[in-house]
């Protein structure tokens, strides 16, 4: 049987530790010219070595070095149709390998490494087992989370988080399923006056969870520059003149135009395209900059990233939900790490229209 190959994350650890090699070197009691064979890959590491390598780094071996075994196949189900995608996200979840298609609807599909590529039902694996092992799969709606994974990626080498596009409701279905490690949600309960925990209550059956704010995010109609239409308010959309996109059923962003033309007492009848459905806000937002609606409901930042103007409706609150158990998860503990370190706020904060001061803060854990 051939033998798998030794991949190596060294160099990459190195640098974002901020350590030159001949400081690496000394505090790992090996030569700098050894040290650089490991990072070209033209070396294996002893255990003695590997280990102190990953102590100097504070990192855990397995970053610094892994098996890879070329195109290794495994079987698992899809969380979703493939639809004529053949590239895919996959991880462990809960021990079970899942696999989300990279939508050939979504315009961020194109620039997402996949993990695998489908093949008769079967995934071939583009990267290493342990790498793809070690993904944490995130659902949810708002543009914001690409910024987490960037985070994320930045400061743990190795460490992925595949942000994975759906509607709130979908999200905390696809976690109930057991398809993602976490969900995020911005939906509303009018009843209970209460962002999330309602619907994480029903949709997880009362199974312990934890609530963690991503952030608070504005939202409103995306229009073409210069509000032409001279949208201002929900009655606006019922014009004549105007052409809407909708977000699909269970989508936050749904929920707040229904909740919006309820007040205002306008009939959904009314609304120009209130049937036409698109799955995201940067798809919206993308419809509107192309011309093929005049508005549609997104977060501030997906207007912003097409160069719209944006009429502010309401802030919500954006969520992320994950399982109580595996809150133990050095991976979660990573995710919340960076969703309270000052990089990811005053990024996440210059996009636009999102309020980062209770990033990583604890809602609740239920039940």
């Amino acid at each position: 049987m051939r033998m798998p190959g030794l991949e190596s994350g060294l160099r990459r650890a190195r640098q974002r530790s901020g350590l030159k090699q001949a400081e690496l070197a000394v505090r790992a009691g090996i030569s700098r010219q050894t040290l650089s064979a490991l990072e070209a890959g033209r070396a294996q590491p002893s255990t003695a070595i590997a280990l102190n390598l990953a102590r100097a780094l504070g990192c855990r071996v397995e970053e610094l070095f892994w098996l890879r075994e070329e195109g290794e196949v495994i079987r698992t189900g899809l969380a979703s149709p493939a639809r004529g995608s053949r590239r895919v996200l996959a991880g462990r979840v809960a021990g079970r390998w899942v696999a989300h298609p990279l939508r050939l609807d979504d315009p961020l599909s194109v620039i997402t490494p996949a993990d695998a590529l489908l093949a008769r039902g079967r995934l071939r694996l583009l990267r290493p087992r342990e790498s793809v092992e070690a993904n944490v799969l995130i659902s949810g709606c708002d543009p914001g989370l690409a910024v987490l994974a960037g985070r994320v990626a930045d400061r743990w080498a190795g460490q992925r988080l595949c942000w994975i596009g759906a509607s709130s409701a979908a999200a905390l279905a696809s976690l109930a399923r057991g398809e993602a490690h976490v969900a995020g949600a911005h939906l509303f309960d009018e009843s209970a006056r209460e962002f999330n925990v309602p619907f994480v209550r029903r949709a997880l059956a009362n199974r312990p969870m934890v609530v963690v704010t991503f952030a608070h995010l504005e939202e409103g109609f995306a229009v073409a520059p210069g509000n032409p239409r001279r949208i201002r308010k929900p009655e606006d959309i019922a014009r004549p003149d105007v052409r809407f996109v909708n977000r699909e059923p269970g989508a936050g962003a749904r929920r707040l135009l229904d909740r919006l033309l309820r007040k205002a007492k306008v009939p959904t009848s009314a609304v120009k395209g209130y049937d036409r459905l698109l799955g995201g806000h940067l798809q919206v937002a993308q419809a509107v900059a192309m011309g093929a609606a005049d508005a549609g409901v997104v977060a501030r930042s997906a207007a912003v990233a097409h160069g719209l103007h944006f009429v502010p409706l309401s802030e919500e609150r954006f969520d992320l939900v994950f399982p109580k158990e595996w809150s133990g998860d050095p991976r979660a503990a990573r995710m919340v790490e960076t969703l309270e370190g000052r990089a990811f706020r005053r990024e996440l904060a210059s996009l636009g229209g999102y309020d980062t001061r209770q990033s990583g803060h604890l809602v609740t854990e239920l039940p």
